[in-house]
């Protein structure tokens, strides 16, 4: 309850879990510190370290989900959704600290007319004064990346809409994920906030950039032979399920 009676917003965060997780108990500690809403989390162990997710299991209006196997990214957020109760979901990286007030800022945008999904002013943690993502850009070949990387957060500090939310923080309504179907499962990893993000302008819906919700990510660029696989085989899907087929004809030489 706010001071005037009012009830806060109920958010649940969805926080997957993989790999040796250094960062998930302060990720999940700063989703429980947020101001002005209601936050419980739900976090899918995907295989995190065992300690790190014991740790996160013991803090107050936290359930983790073991599905027992690694489901990926799309479906394990799936996964985390399906057990949400709020009437808001938080998506954030399991390496990314929101700031007290980053949940509440996303939520008032996301529950605005027309708003598909607020993303947040993701910045380098290392690095806070510049930009990691604020909000992603789309090129018509089907590839995206970190929209205003590297840049001052200074040039990035207006509320606008975006081509695409970040996966790292974006916020949307729990009814719209479950009608629209979420993430599509079948892209396992990467891109799958491309799709989503494009079924959203397709909806009617706007991204929307929220400049004063701030987030700090951990982030670090790897390229992988896996990972360059699976971006490279989801741009292929997203631009072979969106497109009409004659503009795949028209675009067959840059594809």
């Amino acid at each position: 309850m706010t001071a005037d009676g009012a009830s806060r917003p109920r958010v649940t965060a969805v926080v997957l879990a993989h790999g040796p997780e250094p960062w998930l108990v302060e990720s999940v500690r700063s989703v429980l510190a947020s101001t002005a809403i209601d936050p419980d989390v739900v976090v899918v162990d995907n295989g995190g370290a065992a300690d790190q997710v014991q740790a996160v299991a013991r803090l107050p209006t936290v359930r983790v989900l073991r599905p027992g196997t690694n489901t990926g990214y799309a479906a394990g957020c799936g996964i985390g959704a399906a057990a949400a109760t709020g009437e808001f979901l938080a998506f954030v990286n399991s390496d990314a600290i929101v700031t007290p007030e980053a949940l509440s800022r996303l939520v008032a945008v996301a529950a605005e007319a027309g708003v598909g999904a607020a993303t947040a002013s993701v910045r380098l943690a290392d690095r806070p004064d510049l930009i990691n993502s604020a909000g992603n850009p789309l090129h018509f070949t089907g590839l995206s990346w970190a929209g205003g990387h590297g840049q001052p957060a200074d040039r990035h500090a207006y509320r606008r809409p975006a081509p695409l939310f970040s996966g790292a923080c974006f916020v949307i309504r729990r009814d719209l994920w479950h009608r629209l179907g979420g993430f599509a499962g079948e892209y396992f990893a990467y891109h799958e906030d491309v799709e989503l993000s494009l079924r959203l302008w397709q909806q009617g819906l706007r991204v929307e950039y929220v400049p004063d919700a701030v987030v700090y990510h951990h982030y670090e660029f790897a390229r992988t032979a896996g990972k360059s696989y699976l971006l490279e085989r989801n741009r292929l899907v997203t631009v072979l399920t969106a497109y009409q087929t004659r503009t795949l004809l028209l675009l067959a030489p840059m594809l």
